[in-house]
């Protein structure tokens, strides 16, 4: 008998989970929302200082530190799930091992 199965699977046949946009767009949201929060903590911060800036550009600044955050959040989120769906065996290590170093001398 022949064994109908392929033996090198596709990546598109081997990923179990397609890229969902829909995560990227909550992890850009909690990022944003974290961006909002560093940068009231700022404006605080600043506000509480003697120093004389310029409202414009301090506005910029916020946006700035705001779009920051939601871009790490994509960034992070992205390449997540990219990695999960990566079919080289560099991306398949071992949970025990993850994040220790080798005691090789």
């Amino acid at each position: 008998m022949v064994d109908p199965s392929p033996q090198f699977s596709t990546p598109e046949q081997s990923s179990k989970q397609r890229f969902s946009g829909s995560k990227v767009l909550v992890a850009i949201a909690i990022g944003a929302a974290v961006g909002l929060l560093l940068a009231y903590f700022l404006k605080v911060l600043i506000d509480n200082t003697p120093a004389d800036l310029d409202v414009r550009r301090l506005r910029l600044f916020y946006l700035m530190v705001i779009t920051a955050c939601a871009l790490a959040g994509f960034a992070i989120e992205s390449t997540r799930q990219l990695q999960e769906q990566a079919t080289d065996p560099v991306y398949r290590h071992p949970k025990a091992q993850r994040g220790r170093r080798s005691s090789k001398g």
